[in-house]
C-alpha cells in the first residue's frame, strides 16, 4: 500500500453504491420481520386461556355472599333435578308394579273361584265315603258290586300366584307405596298362602285315608279294624277340608272383590250342626251358652253349634 492512500472500513462498496453491510442489515431485518409473522400465526392458531381483571374489586363481603350465593343457587337446582328425575322413576316404578299386581289379583281371583267349586264336591264325596264305610261296617263283607257307593279319593287344586308380589318386595319398590295399600295387598296374600296350606293338609289326610289300597283296594276284603281306622281318617280328612272351606269363606268378607265362597250354612251342614234358635230350645245347651257368658262369651257364631271361629 502507497502511503497517503486511506484504509477502507468494513464496508465494501459495490459497484451500484450500495455496500455491503446494509444488505446484510436488511436480510436480517427481513428474517426477523418473517420470525415476528410465524409467531403471530402461531398465537392466533393456538388457543389461549385469556384471563380479565375483573372490572371491580371482589374481596369485599358482598362479593363473598354474591359468590357464595351463587355457589348454592346451582348446588340446590343440580339438586332439585337430581330428585325430580328419581321421582319420575319411582312413579314409573310403582306404577309397573300396581298394574303387574291387579293382574296377579285377578288370575288369583280365579284360582279362587275354582277352588271353591273343588271344595264343595271334595265336601260331597267325603259324605259319600264316610256313609260307604258305615254301611261296610254294618254289612260286613258286602261284594263292591252291591255296595251302596264307591269309596272316591279325588282332589284337585288351584295353584295361587304370587311372583309379583315376591318381585315387589325383594325389589324395594313397595317401599315407594303408601303404607295401607302395602298392609292390604300383604293381608290378601297372607291368606292366599293359608288356603293353601289348608289345602295341602287336605289332601295329605285324603292321602292317609285311602291307604287300605295299598294291599287291596276291594273294600269287601277290608278287616273291621280297616274300616273303623279308614272311618276315623276319613273323618279326619273331612275335618281339614271343614276348615279349609271356613278359610275360604273368610277372604271375601275381607276383600269385596273376591267372588262368594263358602257360605256359613254351608260350613254348618257338614257337621250337620241345627240353628242357634234350634239349639237354645234344649235346655242343657241353653245352660251351657249361660256359663258361656258368664265368662265373656258375647254371641253365637252364625249357623253353629259348635268347633266354630266367630
Amino acid at each position: 500500500m502507497e502511503e497517503g492512500e486511506s484504509i477502507p472500513s468494513e464496508e465494501t462498496v459495490s459497484d451500484d453504491g450500495e455496500t455491503v453491510g446494509a444488505a446484510a442489515a436488511e436480510d436480517a431485518a427481513a428474517q426477523a420481520e418473517e420470525i415476528d409473522a410465524n409467531e403471530v400465526e402461531t398465537r392466533e392458531e393456538t388457543p389461549v386461556l385469556e384471563v380479565h381483571a375483573p372490572h371491580e374489586a371482589v374481596h369485599s363481603w358482598k362479593d363473598v355472599l354474591i359468590h357464595i350465593a351463587i355457589i348454592v343457587v346451582g348446588l340446590l337446582i343440580a339438586l332439585g333435578l337430581d330428585e325430580g328425575a328419581q321421582y319420575i322413576h319411582h312413579r314409573r316404578e310403582v306404577a309397573e308394579v300396581r298394574a303387574e299386581l291387579r293382574a296377579e289379583r285377578e288370575a288369583n281371583k280365579e284360582a279362587f273361584a275354582s277352588e271353591v267349586t273343588h271344595w264343595r264336591w271334595e265336601t260331597v264325596e267325603l259324605e259319600n265315603n264316610l256313609m260307604v264305610l258305615a254301611y261296610i261296617e254294618k254289612h260286613p263283607g258286602t261284594p263292591d258290586e252291591k255296595l251302596p257307593g264307591a269309596l272316591v279319593w279325588q282332589h284337585t287344586s288351584a295353584a295361587y300366584s304370587w311372583a309379583a308380589w315376591d318381585a315387589a318386595t325383594s325389589s324395594g319398590v313397595t317401599s315407594l307405596m303408601p303404607r295401607d295399600e302395602v298392609a292390604q295387598y300383604g293381608n290378601i296374600y297372607f291368606h292366599l298362602k293359608l288356603s293353601e296350606d289348608q289345602e295341602v293338609d287336605t289332601w295329605n289326610a285324603m292321602n292317609d285315608a285311602f291307604r287300605y289300597q295299598l294291599t287291596d283296594s276291594r273294600l269287601a276284603d277290608l278287616s273291621p279294624a280297616q274300616i273303623e281306622e279308614t272311618t276315623t281318617l276319613t273323618q279326619i280328612a273331612f275335618t281339614k277340608l271343614w276348615l279349609e272351606g271356613a278359610g275360604l269363606g273368610a277372604i271375601p268378607r275381607m276383600f269385596k272383590d273376591f267372588p262368594p265362597a263358602i257360605t256359613p250354612r254351608e260350613l254348618a251342614g257338614v257337621h250337620h250342626q241345627a240353628s242357634y234358635a234350634e239349639l237354645m230350645q234344649n235346655p242343657g245347651y241353653a245352660l251351657t251358652i249361660q256359663r258361656m257368658e258368664a265368662a265373656g262369651f258375647l254371641k253365637p257364631w252364625a249357623g253353629a253349634g259348635g268347633g266354630g271361629k266367630r
